[in-house]
């Protein structure tokens, strides 16, 4: 464990005499479970330690909405002699933030292993349960993504074709981007996919420590270190699609369209499948997240959602990314626990999933997926895909409507810390009559609950960790999306 957080999260617990060997009831104390827990959380976030954070230790509950703050900004004035001072208020705009994203884990410590030492229960539950938590929450703030892909000057990089070669450019266009929509130039991330590290990696430009001026203790450290302006960071959890795992149609365009032209495209189409409204359908050397808004009932023509960003040639082809079925049950607004879909192969997490319903298109991101029955039961021989989303519905779907997996590739993200916020909140501790202990442990703006109770049922020490969150997107002016 980083010996930083260890000493900060864990200090109090030793000043209060707790004994991390301490075995069977000793071992048993919620205050050291949510330090220890905190600890090792901290360790295993990525972007939720480089957006902006806010807490307040004040109780609140699923479902509640609270208050952010987008930073404001001065005017410039100008004096001459003789004039007042013109005083102006440091205001912030307030961004409502509902409380919809609790993440928790839980698990049983069987009476035979209670015995061990407090460190060995660590290794064996606290650190896998808290990395699954780590992992939910940096989904979930990656997974607003969507929040920034808007128009074409939002993006820069082409879908599946971020390569050595071209890394810089896209790097130093996300720069740019930046740069224009005058966000701080401190304070600033890279947050790249694997395989796009891996593009940058193979850039010299990247890896040559006496051209980066760090001397090579980036790249010992694990991380890419400064690069071009940003602090530069590997996350497992950035949205990234594999073509291979998609369910698609290939065609080609009949007519070249310069970048800039827009409207409808005439195809040359898989004649076993024509492009559906709402699907994602990708042409080749624009390579943009674009969505088939109008199609041709003699399969003739498609239009997209948008412009080409850059030209495309007659004869290009294009990718069409099949819809899926919801498996028969309906969803309401605000709906967050799992969907289940049928009719697709199992959607990735990380994948784009849009709903078009109640005249609008709602976009979200798959954070965990898996096989299921009809129910959103795991079952390794289900027909059907269970999928959890990176916020709860914002408008209700039908029991056989249809949703739109998103395209192959990664979505990194290059951003200010103001662009995103994390907002978390302390859970209310359960009354201790009812025979349960409970703490809640805060650290770093980040507040989270340990909760235990003995179950005869199940014999042995039941123990939840659990924490309460929103995510909200602050500014889009702040952050850019380098597709990958």
């Amino acid at each position: 464990m980083n010996p930083l957080y260890l000493s900060r999260a864990v200090l109090a617990c030793y000043d209060n005499n707790f004994d991390v060997t301490a075995t069977g009831a000793n071992g048993f104390i919620p205050e050291l479970w949510a330090a220890e827990g905190l600890a090792i959380l901290q360790e295993n976030m990525v972007i939720a330690n480089l957006v902006h954070r806010d807490f307040e230790n004040e109780i609140r509950q699923f479902g509640d909405v609270v208050n952010t703050r987008r930073p404001g900004t001065f005017q410039i004035r100008r004096k001459s002699d003789g004039t007042e001072l013109q005083n102006q208020d440091a205001t912030a705009t307030n961004v409502k933030v509902p409380l919809d994203q609790w993440f928790y884990t839980s698990f049983t410590i069987k009476d035979g292993e209670a015995s061990k030492s407090f460190q060995d229960l660590v290794d064996i539950y606290l650190r896998p349960g808290m990395m699954t938590i780590a992992r939910s929450v940096d989904r979930a703030v990656l997974g607003h993504v969507w929040g920034f892909l808007g128009g074409p000057t939002s993006r820069v990089g082409r879908l599946q074709n971020l390569t050595a070669d071209n890394s810089k450019d896209f790097v130093l266009e996300a720069r740019e981007r930046l740069n224009i929509n005058k966000a701080p130039l401190e304070s600033r991330n890279l947050v790249l996919a694997p395989t796009s590290e891996t593009a940058l990696l193979k850039n010299e430009l990247f890896i040559a420590a006496q051209q980066r001026g760090d001397f090579g203790t980036a790249l010992e450290s694990a991380t890419l270190g400064r690069i071009l302006g940003f602090d530069t960071y590997m996350d497992q959890n950035v949205n990234s699609v594999q073509l291979t795992s998609c369910v698609v149609s290939n065609g080609t365009v009949t007519n070249a369209l310069a970048a800039g032209g827009s409207g409808a495209q005439a195809v040359t189409v898989d004649p076993a499948y024509n492009p559906n409204v709402g699907e994602f359908l990708v042409v080749d050397g624009n390579d943009q997240p674009t969505y088939v808004t109008a199609a041709a009932t003699d399969h003739t023509t498609v239009t997209l959602n948008e412009a080409n960003k850059y030209a495309t040639l007659a004869a290009a082809n294009y990718t069409c990314y099949k819809q899926a079925t919801l498996g028969g049950t309906a969803y309401a607004a605000g709906w967050s626990q799992g969907i289940v879909l049928t009719n697709a192969v199992l959607p990735q997490v990380g994948q784009l999933l849009a709903f078009n319903c109640n005249g609008g298109r709602y976009t979200y991101t798959v954070i965990e997926a898996y096989q299921s029955d009809n129910q959103g039961n795991p079952s390794p021989t289900g027909t059907y895909w269970t999928v959890l989303l990176d916020r709860p519905l914002d408008a209700g779907v039908g029991a056989t409507d249809k949703c739109y997996p998103g395209p192959a590739g990664s979505l990194n993200m290059a951003f200010h810390r103001n662009a995103i916020a994390l907002v978390t909140r302390p859970l209310a501790i359960p009354n201790n009559a009812m025979g349960v202990l409970s703490h809640v442990g805060v650290y770093n703006d980040i507040a989270m609950r340990v909760s235990m109770q003995y179950s005869i049922k199940d014999g042995g020490t039941v123990v939840n960790l659990d924490i309460l969150a929103g995510v909200a997107v602050l500014d889009t002016n702040l952050c850019c999306v380098l597709q990958g």
